[in-house]
């Protein structure tokens, strides 16, 4: 039926190449959402251009979890055809035109494409889509008469399920991950790592058509999993069976995960971590390397891409300074080498947050490593993040030996 997404950040980089930033306000502008309204009330005449995919634009696309809504009156065209259709946007190049997809990659690459055809005005919506959801700016009342869905059930913040958390003693939180992912007994490091929020029911997607009795009809249903497609996917069965308030949790427990704790309030108390180490996201990370010098910050990627040297050019990002690379495959029989952190601090990275990272969380609690944290999102998201949200630009300062082509 239907299986987990795969992470975003790899569906935007097999879409979009290579994640740039060196562009940002210089051959375009790039505006974050807070400001969006703003940004609109001062350009008038305006135009939106729409660069993902038609079935993202209409909420019809395969890939449940991009399936976003869109802005109204927003032109279409798919970032792979842009090139050849600029002719359709030929009477705008003096008009400001605000380009946006789900996760600011692709309508990097279409900001760059307008500003070097000679279009003067050019916006890029930091974090597309999905920030405008994630950050609750969609529901500003300047921007929600512009949103249009196709969708049957709506989308729900972390940080507006928190305060529904708080009020709502009825709201009814389903879990839809396998029976092992949610017990956290997988083969799979990062599913057993990743928790959920307090009170949830768990019923796995492949199994929620035979249980819908357990699911109390007069409630109101929040839908999650780690990432939000099987969530779409069992939302989408709700509404069919006649459920009336449905809402899926944009990018799921992984949108919790990387959310700073001082914009998600209520994270301490209402999301359950099943691993006795910390996850941290790469905000927290930046306020702890503020603050703390003496502790080990452990990059568990291949030489290769430490070198930018991977095959997968999209992967070659750069580093964090001042870290000690011990690939996960050598760090049984190079444990040695950071023995006198054992009682410190170590911070453990990749290139995402993939299964290998918490594989070495695992591996150094075995060995009697007593304070360990893992970068969510990793070195990319570290970078994303730096780029796209008000607030955090200095976490560039913290990569070194970044690529000329992925700068």
């Amino acid at each position: 039926m239907f299986r987990h997404i795969i992470p975003v950040i790899f569906m935007c980089c097999s879409i979009s190449a290579n994640a740039q930033f060196k562009n940002d306000n210089v051959l375009y502008k790039t505006v974050d959402p807070s400001e969006l309204c703003d940004q609109l009330s001062r350009n008038k005449g305006y135009i939106l251009l729409d660069v993902r995919s038609r079935g993202e634009h209409l909420d019809t696309s395969a890939s449940l979890g991009y399936n976003l809504g869109h802005l109204k009156g927003a032109f279409n065209i798919d970032i792979r055809e842009l090139g050849n259709r600029l002719s359709e946007l030929r009477t705008y190049t003096d008009k400001p035109v605000f380009v946006y997809c789900s996760h600011s990659q692709r309508s990097r690459r279409a900001s760059k494409i307008l500003a070097d055809s000679g279009f003067n005005k050019v916006f890029n919506i930091n974090g597309g889509m999905t920030a405008l959801h994630y950050t609750g700016a969609i529901k500003k009342p300047c921007l929600q008469p512009l949103f249009e869905s196709n969708n049957s059930y709506s989308l729900i913040s972390a940080s507006e399920l928190c305060e529904q958390w708080d009020k709502d003693k009825a709201l009814f939180i389903l879990d839809v991950r396998s029976d092992s992912a949610f017990r956290h007994i997988s083969l799979n490091a990062k599913e057993n790592a990743y928790g959920f929020i307090r009170g949830s029911v768990n019923i796995p997607l492949e199994e929620l058509n035979s249980r819908l009795p357990a699911i109390p009809k007069e409630n109101e249903i929040i839908v999650t999993d780690i990432y939000g497609e099987g969530a779409a996917g069992a939302a989408k069965i709700l509404k069919k069976n006649g459920y009336k308030k449905v809402s899926v949790l944009i990018e799921g427990i992984d949108r919790i995960l990387l959310t700073d704790e001082q914009l998600l309030k209520c994270k301490k108390s209402f999301y359950v971590s099943p691993v006795t180490y910390q996850l941290i996201n790469v905000t927290e990370f930046g306020r702890f390397a503020k603050l703390n010098k003496d502790y080990l910050l452990l990059d568990i990627r291949s030489a290769d891409e430490v070198a930018n040297k991977h095959k997968d050019s999209w992967r070659n990002i750069g580093n964090l300074k001042n870290a000690v690379n011990i690939p996960l495959n050598e760090l049984d029989s190079r444990i040695g080498e950071i023995e006198k952190f054992k009682h410190r601090e170590v911070v453990i990275y990749g290139f995402s947050s993939s299964p290998e990272v918490f594989d070495a969380a695992f591996k150094l609690q075995q060995q009697g490593f007593s304070s360990i944290r893992v970068i969510i999102g990793g070195l990319f998201n570290l970078r994303w993040t730096a780029a796209n949200t008000k607030g955090n630009s200095y976490l560039a300062s913290l990569v070194t030996k970044i690529p000329e082509e992925n700068r």
